[in-house]
């Protein structure tokens, strides 16, 4: 190690030092945390954060004492000068020191500066400021400014929410419920209907039913086959082993009035093997939804978890709360859970080391889900024997002949990337898990399977049964897939997938 180096490592492990002595912590808690650092690829800041032993506010007032700045508790969103994208840029980040410009209450300009991690190089960086560089510096917690930043970006957040895939890629959306062509497919279909039944009701009957037969008995020939090779699920769990090549990993929930449930999705999200440093948890509520949030903010959170709050703007659905979320998100893989599911605690790793033995086509796994109430009720025992036929059997065959998997609404892991890439989920469609495994496909991407479950609570009463099967097929409707540009996209992401892995194979 160079002279330089060695100067740098004892000028940081003696600043680490004089915090710990400020906060009052046991000074051999650096060299702790400086070895769980170098197991998990990351820094002391990293680790202490994660660790919850300090909070945020008192943890970075003792940093700023010790690098000669002042502290800053609260940012006032409209003192921010910066554009709303450069806010969704940095809410996107996680830039060792992110450093924003900010109208001083003197009406001086100034500069916030947000460590989210301080290795030797950036306290360097930190230190080399000069004293009049640092008069009009502030230190404030990431946390403090990301609450600011999406407060200061909201109208951009919001439209891109509601409108981005819309934008983009419009023929993908479901804003548009039909183009002209299927309204006059549609219109001429049941007009042909109606003339066949009052002219030749015997016929049209008949044609009816041979063409109703035929569907039925193609699905039931496709999950016949599937039958052929299913195999009872063997999974092996991964080994519980911290290494510094993890990458951070978000897990994205949604909640709506899911009040009830709040203690019960902390237990479960609290088992979930991965270094917590690394780790990135996005709690996704309305903004109305008071009770939610009450039920949140009774609890004390965990440093890695975030409540985003969305505004009551444009469809409210599931898929617009998600794709509000996806700008806050800075993992490499994302991972979405519903409220009421129990992942396996080594879920995340199984995914992880999916991803790392794939090459960069496979854009999704997809963990299967056991339904946990199924001795509830004769609609729950249905509904279990459903998810197994279907998780065990038919997208196992779906996956081993690399065709297009239509995701469960939960429990898939994404490389976050990519998602970006296509888009994310569409707000307008009900059924975005449906909409989102096709929409991959036909950008030229795989979706697989990992072997570790999730748990969760299916519909056991008929009326909850009937208005979620109701909300599928809605969104399958919306989901189209006949269009001849989308399938000629489609042919053409495909061509390009092919020639970018003989590349990488090349």
């Amino acid at each position: 190690m160079l002279e330089a180096d060695v100067k740098l490592a004892q000028q940081y492990s003696k600043f680490w030092r004089d915090v710990f002595s400020r906060l009052e912590l046991a000074v051999g808690a650096v060299d702790e945390l400086d070895g769980r650092a170098s197991r998990n690829g990351t820094d002391i800041l990293s680790e202490l954060r994660a660790s919850g032993k300090v909070a945020d506010r008192i943890l970075y007032r003792a940093i700023a004492a010790e690098i000669g700045i002042e502290a800053e508790e609260t940012v006032d969103p409209k003192r921010i000068e910066a554009s709303e994208t450069t806010c969704v840029k940095l809410l996107g980040n996680r830039t060792e020191i992110a450093a924003i410009r900010y109208s001083m209450r003197s009406l001086d300009m100034g500069v916030m500066l947000s460590p989210w991690r301080l290795s030797t190089g950036g306290l360097a960086k930190m230190n080399a400021r000069g004293e009049v560089i640092k008069s009009r510096s502030k230190l404030v917690s990431p946390r403090v400014l990301r609450t600011a930043l999406a407060e200061r970006a909201r109208d951009l957040l919001s439209r891109i929410a509601c409108s981005g895939l819309a934008e983009r890629w419009p023929r993908f959306s479901a804003r548009t419920v039909a183009v002209a062509w299927q309204g006059a497919f549609f219109g001429a279909l049941a007009i042909s209907l109606m003339v066949g039944l009052i002219q030749a009701r015997g016929a049209t009957m008949v044609a009816i039913h041979v063409v109703a037969s035929l569907l039925f008995l193609s699905c039931v020939l496709l999950r016949c086959l599937a039958a052929l090779e299913a195999r009872p699920p063997a999974p092996i769990e991964p080994e519980r082993r911290l290494t510094p090549d993890m990458p951070t990993y978000t897990i994205v929930v949604a909640l709506y009035r899911e009040a009830a449930i709040v203690p019960d999705l902390l237990a479960a999200l609290g088992k979930i093997f991965w270094p917590r440093s690394k780790l990135e948890v996005k709690l996704v509520c309305e903004e109305d939804d008071h009770a939610t949030l009450g039920a949140l903010e009774a609890l004390p959170l965990r440093p890695v978890i975030e409540i985003i709050r969305v505004p009551p703007v444009g469809p409210r659905t599931k898929p617009k709360a998600l794709a509000y979320a996806l700008p806050f998100c800075s993992g490499e893989f994302l991972a979405l859970y519903d409220a009421e599911d129990r992942p396996h605690p080594m879920q995340l790793v199984e995914a992880w080391e999916a991803f790392r033995k794939a090459d960069g086509d496979l854009a999704c796994v997809q963990a299967p889900l056991v339904v946990a109430n199924s001795r509830e009720s004769m609609v729950a025992r249905s509904f279990a024997f459903e998810y197994a036929a279907l998780f065990r059997g038919l997208l196992p065959w779906l996956a081993n002949r690399n065709l297009v998997l239509p995701l469960g609404g939960t429990s898939n892991h994404f490389r976050r990337e990519t998602l970006e890439e296509v888009g994310g989920w569409d707000p307008y469609n009900v059924t975005e898990d449906a909409d989102l495994g096709l929409r991959l496909g036909r950008f030229g991407y795989r979706t697989g399977l990992i072997e570790l479950p999730t748990l969760e609570e299916g519909p056991h009463r008929w009326p909850i049964w009937l208005r979620q099967r109701t909300r599928w097929f809605k969104g399958w409707m919306h989901t189209r897939c006949n269009c001849p540009k989308t399938l000629e996209l489609y042919e053409n992401w495909r061509n390009y997938a092919a020639q970018r892995k003989h590349i990488a194979t090349a």
